[in-house]
């Protein structure tokens, strides 16, 4: 185990940072993380990783990343400027999803139904949450103020207050829901079994909408920019474009076999799609939706959660 300590790197890093120039991929059926340049979508290098990284979470408000290993019960630390592995934690479990907030990264444990919280000063797990089934995606409001799991085996979301650690809501989504992203308003849930995607009400947390979408929604993005909603759809090999004002398909994009993990680089208008099944990187232009480039990587390349940094406004009342 490496003995890095991200305690060092705490110091004159409590602000947000400027967006990483990187977009990273786990290589799951391996032992690496694969980081991209974001301007040129050209490789830069490989992260040593151990055996299956699956989950990924990057810091909007330090230089790292976390990786999560579900069949290892570990969780690493990256540093995301000089690319390099800072430390190994044991969690137990099976920690799948994860997300920074307040401070704290927040992993969802797939088979023991809990979010554990993990301070990254001392990499000590501090709390341990009780939610529903089979958690899965995991994402916190632009404030930060919230936590959201997908409980997959419950059909349901739990909702964490990040102040006090506790479940303040929980609430009935479609079939099996998977992952989800979040604009100023809304969630968007990727029901994976129901073919639906749940639209949540950030402001009263309830579902206001549930929409038809493809078959085996797994991924979902959205473009705060281009006001759209992205969600790929596994098993019809395509990627449905929703308007985020009015809800209502505006495209339907092809992509390569077995769509899986998607996000959205809102600065360089790009949308990126992972094929499972092909071991690719389909690349699409978010302002004309037009395919862009199809990146090869190595097989079983996964990189569950928001594999891109991402800009989010506070808008506290």
């Amino acid at each position: 185990m490496l003995q890095f300590s991200l305690a060092l790197l705490l110091f004159g890093f409590s602000g947000l940072i400027a967006s990483a120039p990187y977009f990273y991929i786990n290589q799951q059926q391996g032992e690496s993380v694969s980081v991209f340049e974001r301007h040129d979508l050209s490789l830069k290098t490989k992260i040593p990783t151990l055996k299956g990284p699956a989950g990924i979470a990057i810091s909007p408000h330090n230089p790292w990343f976390a990786v999560t290993y579900p069949e290892q019960g570990m969780i690493s630390f990256m540093d995301s400027e000089k690319l390099i592995p800072l430390e190994h934690i044991s969690v137990g479990g099976s920690p799948f999803g994860a997300v920074f907030a307040g401070g704290h990264l927040y992993y969802s444990d797939w088979s023991r139904n809990l979010v554990g919280v993990i301070h990254p000063g001392t990499g000590r797990t501090i709390k341990k949450i009780t939610v529903g089934k089979s958690p899965a995606g995991i994402a916190t409001n632009a404030c930060e103020s919230q936590v959201w799991v997908l409980n997959r085996e419950s059909n349901s979301i739990s909702v964490i207050d990040t102040d006090n650690f506790q479940v303040i809501k929980n609430i009935a989504v479609g079939r099996a829901p998977f992952a989800l992203a979040m604009d100023k308003r809304f969630a968007y849930i990727a029901n994976s079994q129901g073919n639906t995607l749940s639209i949540v009400d950030l402001a009263d947390l309830s579902e206001i909408k549930r929409i038809k979408v493809g078959r085996m929604p797994y991924g979902v993005a959205v473009d705060q920019k281009q006001h759209k909603v992205y969600v790929s759809n596994q098993l019809e090999n395509t990627v449905s474009v929703l308007d985020a004002k009015t809800h209502k398909l505006i495209h339907i994009l092809k992509t390569g076999a077995y769509p899986e993990n998607i996000a959205v680089d809102e600065e360089n208008q790009h949308l990126f799609v992972l094929n499972w099944f092909d071991g690719s990187l389909s690349v699409f232009d978010t302002q004309t939706d037009k395919a862009l480039k199809l990146i090869n990587l190595s097989e079983g390349s996964r990189a569950f959660g928001q594999f891109v940094s991402e800009s989010k406004v506070c808008m506290k009342k």
